[in-house]
């Protein structure tokens, strides 16, 4: 029983050691990824350098080396995380036959951006984007995809990757200007306005 008790207080122990621990490297890649933030809004990401993260967050730069083997892996690892999140609030989404579905769709997306701004901005935005864009990209076809077959439609097998190329690719280039111009608009005068430009195109495709 006594020894039962003791491994019992040591798997605890250990348990928050871990959870200690983790809490650290969360909070120490927290600061790595905001001084790359920062250091993106007033220099090209091409010239940043680990030295350069590590002096700006305060830490050791065999720190940095310890979570990454470079800086790009660092802007990879924020890129698939931002990717990841938009693909589940997307997946989220459920849409039903014979009820409006364009508007909440659009909706999402633009309040998605909105509460992610700041790291949209630096991911879209910098000239290492291109890449970012495409992740955006595939993710808002795959949407347009599912939307189609929830939907019962059909499009010309020819023709139907260049509707969903030209649908998302008009998306993303209204949500980079919007981050341009630091979201002059809010969330919902986004999504009225980009409604009004793209309505027109689903109801001739979809009809």
């Amino acid at each position: 029983m006594v020894l039962i008790e003791r491994t019992r207080l040591l798997e605890r122990v250990n348990a928050m050691k871990e959870e200690k621990v983790d809490r650290r490297i969360k909070r120490t890649k927290t600061m790595m990824r905001d001084a790359l933030m920062d250091l993106m809004d007033e220099m090209p990401f091409g010239k940043i350098t680990a030295k350069d993260i590590t002096s700006r967050a305060d830490l050791n730069r065999a720190t940095f080396y310890l979570h990454y083997n470079d800086v790009f892996e660092l802007l990879d690892e924020l890129e698939n995380e931002i990717a990841a999140g938009f693909s589940r609030m997307l997946e989220q989404i459920e849409i039903k036959q014979g009820a409006e579905w364009e508007y909440p769709v659009v909706g999402q997306i633009c309040g998605f951006i909105a509460e992610n701004q700041r790291l949209c901005r630096c991911l879209l935005l910098n000239p290492r984007s291109d890449r970012f864009a495409r992740k955006l990209t595939e993710i808002m076809k795959r949407k347009g995809k599912q939307v189609k077959e929830d939907m019962g439609k059909e499009f010309d097998p020819v023709k139907e990757e260049y509707i969903h190329q030209f649908i998302a690719c008009g998306a993303l280039g209204l949500v980079k200007q919007w981050l341009l111009e630091g979201l002059p608009m809010s969330k919902k005068e986004m999504t009225d306005f980009a409604m009004l430009l793209i309505r027109p195109i689903f109801n001739n495709l979809l009809t």
